[in-house]
């Protein structure tokens, strides 16, 4: 129930008000003080909804109660009391103070109190749902700051993660490519130009639309890769039983791409088998593919070794660790991929 103060120096006006409130003592609970001392020290203790006040009495009078509620208790909604004078008056003291409504004496019936009191009240309410309202809105900005600047920082991240990448893509075929490419003749820098050509156009792909996950690279890398009726033959299964992050995901793809783009351009038959392992608190890619000098191959062996070792370089790029070896006529590689969270 909502507390409602009425302060009046004049008892017998106390007694008016006890009067004409007491039929609705089950709606408000009223309290009456004569002195603003004694209004204060309760409202310091109680919430109070509504102050009801004389304006002028002795000691403290009913404007410098308000001006003290207003920083004891500010949610309170304030209406004043005061003989009717004059019009400039009255005006001057709406001016002066900040209060809700203001009631002129005489009067004799209890709606002169209980109108204003119940507006009073109401106001009270849709400001306090106005509060909470405003509230909520702030948190939830806040919030969304929060996420905002967290997102920033991951992208800042991925950010320099991919220009790093990149660079050290950019790096390797130059490196690889600059001055050999010099000696080759034109179709043959051709080649070498559409080899390079699609690695960048792939690797915008994965890392710029980071949207696939392991199902989708496997699937879309066998269809790539794999044609059975011509004997190349291109393998990726996974034993890993987990869902591997995207933003990994995507370098262990691409390095899988990286092989398989690379046995396509160079021979005209092959075999690439790609297994994917957790191993501790890594992902494994492991590699084999036949690679014995190029004896499938129409291209010569400059240009073999060219492409061959920048795909390699890239792979060593794109992954934190890489072994190299050969079993048999199979060239075998094993990369390894620190998971995610050890990025951050």
């Amino acid at each position: 129930m909502d507390t409602i103060i009425f302060v009046d120096s004049d008892s017998k006006w106390i007694a008016n008000y006890k009067r004409m409130l007491t039929p609705f003592e089950k709606e408000f609970h009223c309290v009456y003080f004569q002195h603003s001392e004694e209004a204060m020290e309760y409202m310091s203790a109680y919430p109070t909804a509504v102050l009801v006040s004389e304006l002028e009495m002795p000691v403290m009078s009913g404007r410098e109660l308000f001006e003290m509620i207003d920083l004891l208790s500010p949610t309170t909604v304030k209406i004043g009391i005061t003989q009717v004078r004059n019009v400039a008056d009255t005006l001057d003291i709406l001016n002066q103070i900040k209060i809700y409504k203001l009631i002129l004496k005489p009067f004799f019936v209890a709606e002169e109190l209980i109108v204003p009191i119940r507006a009073a009240l109401d106001y009270k309410r849709g400001s306090a749902r106005e509060d909470e309202t405003l509230q909520k809105a702030e948190r939830m900005l806040e919030e969304l700051n929060q996420q905002t600047e967290e997102l920033q920082k991951k992208l800042a991240r991925k950010k320099q993660g991919n220009e790093k990448i990149l660079k050290a893509m950019l790096g390797v075929i130059e490196g690889n490519l600059s001055l050999p490419v010099a000696e080759f003749a034109a179709d043959r820098k051709e080649i070498a130009k559409d080899f390079c050509r699609e690695l960048l156009q792939e690797f915008f792909q994965y890392y710029m639309y980071e949207k696939k996950n392991l199902i989708f690279y496997l699937s879309y890398l066998k269809n790539r890769f794999h044609h059975a009726g011509k004997s190349c033959i291109f393998e990726m299964k996974s034993k890993v039983g987990e869902e591997v992050p995207i933003t990994v995901m995507n370098r262990i793809a691409y390095v899988a791409f990286l092989t398989g783009f690379l046995c396509e351009t160079c021979l005209e038959q092959y075999y690439v088998a790609n297994v994917l392992e957790a191993e501790g608190s890594q992902y494994m890619l492991h590699i084999w593919y036949d690679w014995d000098g190029g004896s499938k191959s129409s291209m010569e062996p400059s240009m073999l070794k060219l492409l061959s070792n920048a795909t390699e370089e890239l792979q060593r790029a794109l992954s934190d660790r890489m072994e190299v070896g050969d079993e048999g006529k199979l060239h075998r590689l094993k990369l390894y991929f620190r998971r995610e969270e050890e990025h951050q």
